[in-house]
């Protein structure tokens, strides 16, 4: 372990460093940027988008088959951030999320032309130093269940 791995463990990574990897990380998944996501995560990442098929995923391959699906399956618009909470080691981020959904994102149907969804969703993060090492990812699903049920003709 190096002098700054060990003195990051002690002191916990800044907010400023977390906020750095979040935001490269949000704009790697904005432009369907794989390896640019996985430049984001340690090696032994754990990812936990809480409700997915096959969730957790613990290694850069697993991560690579779920980005392609939630890629062919969820296109984002915007987001809006609502809060962000910083501790030793982790952050707190709530959006709200706003873009398309397409086929059967979260086991709903949405049809192959897409309808708009509108959603909560909470990242809990922890750290190692400018790495992600676990991503917990919670979906406000009856939202989206409902916007499914409502757009079924739209």
């Amino acid at each position: 372990m190096t002098d700054t791995e060990m003195n990051t463990r002690i002191t916990g990574t800044p907010p400023e460093v977390m906020d750095a990897v979040m935001a490269r990380h949000f704009e790697a998944e904005a432009a369907h940027d794989r390896e640019g996501i996985l430049a984001t995560l340690t090696e032994d990442a754990e990812h936990e988008p809480v409700g997915f098929p096959g969730a957790p995923f613990h290694s850069h391959d697993e991560l690579m088959g779920f980005y392609e699906v939630l890629f062919e399956e969820l296109e984002q618009i915007d987001i809006t951030p609502v809060r962000r909470l910083h501790g030793h080691n982790f952050l707190v981020d709530e959006i709200q999320y706003g873009g398309r959904a397409y086929n059967g994102f979260m086991g709903f149907e949405f049809g192959p032309d897409g309808k708009p969804v509108d959603f909560r969703l909470l990242h809990v993060c922890e750290f190692e130093g400018d790495r992600i090492s676990r991503e917990q990812v919670w979906l406000d699903v009856n939202a989206i269940r409902m916007q499914a049920a409502v757009n079924v003709d739209a």
